[in-house]
């Protein structure tokens, strides 16, 4: 019964906390920083660091990430003390509660305050086990990035060598905030309490632990399983919120499964943290302090506190009693009706959404003829190659600049000349290809290719210029394309935005766009300084946000790279306007199902 009373407070206090968080203090944060952000200038992709070099954009960043860190705390707090108040069988009052754990506050500070707040904002979201926080649920780090560490088997040992590492050092620190919270300890000594506990605890309260830590991941890993697309993230609740509710066929479906999933693991927390304090008091090791020793202080000020904010209430109960609640009701609906009348309109799309084989497809080796070829088969609207310059001028069709991981050769593309690249045998860069073999094709055998295709396929061209290189790549390039008048076939991006700049320059009737894989702010004002025609997300950057920014401007938004057809599904639901995928058949199949039930 003590467990199920713990639970029920804890579950009450979150539901309150969470709602603090993404109403008032998750768009405080965002204010803050997206109007630092807007007065040096929106960075996209590399230039995403320059933008905290300064010393005002390194303080600003060091204040949200301790702020962050200090609720983090004060959440987990309040949830410890909750759970070690109802084990005991004491009265539990919410407000007492939460003063006891603000004055708790305190353990931060001194020179455990930077690896405490590593600790609490991104360890623990790394991990999502054990601990879960309203502030950063979870960080997740992109999956181009675990893309490419899988293609190489040092890429896939270091993987490996990432968790190991990240859950090992979780497991050492488990009790980190068990003794800050509730023992008033500062962040090293916490750490030496924690081994101290796991060395003292015995063999049986090990495999209790763990069991528990390792069911929440297996229940994590099975959900996942089921559940494939992404999850709402704090940012989705923004003032558009009202918006994606009544347009957003997919922001319907992740916010239900938003609501059960935060109701599971605060209750899996809470049994985890119980079960804990249970493990640790029973074997003498924990000696919690619930009241400091300044405790009548801290009472005395909570009370003056609590009567300002009593006879504030009163007040305005009176005010409200005085002018009519029903006035005041009326008031808000007219306005939410002005809301939803003026704001809600949803942009529409500019074009059916396409299919774009990523580096051709996976099916052969990427960037190969034979992978182009196949994607216009398995039915891609486009297939998305990268071109390099080689080292006499010549466009070439490969992804690395380095020539190490495709054909084992230690130089770079543009050192060789067209000749030498022909002469070169890459492989696979994937798996599912394993064994497989290419020469490296030029954009001219690429684009003929194509034309003498049955398909109708078009192209989507990734121009990747060394330093120094980027106007002779777009010059060779644009040569190419009208030697065989292959522009309206055809779409350009780079990452380098004077690549693309000069491109549009020469071909303002192309469709040429913006790739990225992160920016510092918002695109909303900052993306009319750049002249596009689309943008290419990486898709960790996807978002309900996201999508309605780019429609609202007018610029349609494909994403990459997906291997899940249950993202695709998410993505078509939000609005994206195509996929780029090394899977272009399930794009396809999952892309009709779609437009068949969606005309």
């Amino acid at each position: 019964m003590r467990l199920i009373r713990g639970l029920g407070k804890v579950l009450w206090f979150e539901l309150l906390w969470k709602v603090l968080i993404l109403v008032l203090v998750n768009p405080l944060f965002q204010d803050v920083y997206q109007t630092y952000v807007a007065s040096v200038g929106v960075s996209f992709n590399s230039g995403i660091l320059s933008t905290f070099l300064s010393l005002k954009g390194a303080a600003l960043f060091a204040v949200l990430f301790l702020a962050a860190a200090g609720l983090i705390f004060f959440e987990l707090a309040v949830v410890l003390h909750i759970l070690e108040r109802c084990r005991r069988g004491e009265a539990v009052s919410l407000s007492r509660v939460m003063g006891r754990a603000a004055w708790g506050l305190g353990t931060l500070g001194g020179w455990g305050l930077i690896p405490a707040a590593l600790y609490y904002v991104l360890l623990l979201p790394l991990v999502q086990v054990g601990y879960s926080n309203s502030m950063v649920p979870s960080i997740t780090i992109p999956w181009f990035i675990f893309g490419e560490l899988q293609k190489s088997a040092i890429g896939q040992v270091g993987m490996v060598a990432i968790f190991v590492a990240l859950y090992g050092l979780f497991l050492l620190l488990l009790f980190v905030p068990v003794a800050m919270a509730l023992e008033g300890e500062r962040f090293f000594p916490a750490v030496r309490r924690s081994l101290r506990w796991w060395r003292r605890l015995g063999w049986r309260a090990w495999f209790a632990l763990t069991a528990m830590l390792g069911a929440w991941i297996w229940a994590a890993t099975e959900i996942a399983r089921y559940w494939r697309r992404n999850v709402l993230e704090n940012t989705d609740f923004d003032r558009y919120f009202l918006k994606y509710l009544l347009y957003s066929e997919a922001f319907r479906k992740d916010l239900l499964y938003w609501l059960v999933m935060a109701v599971l693991v605060t209750a899996a927390m809470a049994v985890f943290l119980y079960a804990t304090l249970s493990l640790l008091t029973a074997r003498g090791l924990l000696q919690p302090v619930l009241e400091p020793r300044w405790g009548e202080d801290a009472r005395t000020v909570l009370a003056i506190l609590s009567r300002h904010v009593q006879a504030f209430r009163e007040a305005w109960r009176r005010r409200m009693a005085k002018r009519g609640w029903r006035v005041a009701a009326v008031l808000i609906c007219l306005a939410l009706a002005g809301y939803l009348a003026a704001g809600c309109v949803r942009p529409p799309t500019l074009h059916t959404p396409v299919v774009i084989g990523h580096r051709g497809c996976i099916h052969a080796v990427g960037n190969s003829l034979e992978a182009v070829e196949l994607a216009g088969e398995l039915g891609a609207d486009y297939a998305e190659i990268d071109v390099q310059l080689s080292a006499d001028g010549v466009p070439v069709v490969i992804h690395d600049d380095s020539l190490w991981r495709l054909a084992g050769e230690m130089t770079g593309v543009g050192d060789l000349t067209w000749a030498e690249l022909q002469a070169l045998t890459i492989r696979a860069d994937t798996t599912r290809g394993l064994g497989q073999t290419a020469s490296i094709p030029s954009l001219e055998e690429v684009i003929r290719a194509v034309l003498d295709g049955e398909s109708g396929m078009g192209l989507l061209i990734e121009l990747k210029p060394a330093a120094g290189r980027g106007q002779a790549l777009v010059e060779a390039v644009t040569e190419l394309v009208e030697r065989y008048g292959f522009g309206d076939r055809a779409m350009f991006m780079s990452l380098d935005y004077p690549s693309v700049e000069a491109l549009h320059a020469a071909h303002p009737e192309w469709w040429v766009g913006y790739c990225v894989f992160g920016t510092t702010g918002d695109i909303d004002e900052s993306v009319w300084r750049y002249d596009i025609d689309f943008l290419a997300a990486e898709e960790s950057m996807i978002s309900n946000r996201l999508v309605m920014q780019t429609r609202e401007q007018g610029l349609p938004l494909y994403v990459w790279s997906v291997y899940d057809t249950e993202k695709m599904l998410q993505y078509l639901e939000m609005g994206v306007s195509g996929i780029i995928t090394d899977w272009p058949e399930e794009a396809r199949a999952v892309t009709d199902r779609y437009l068949a039930s969606h005309s």
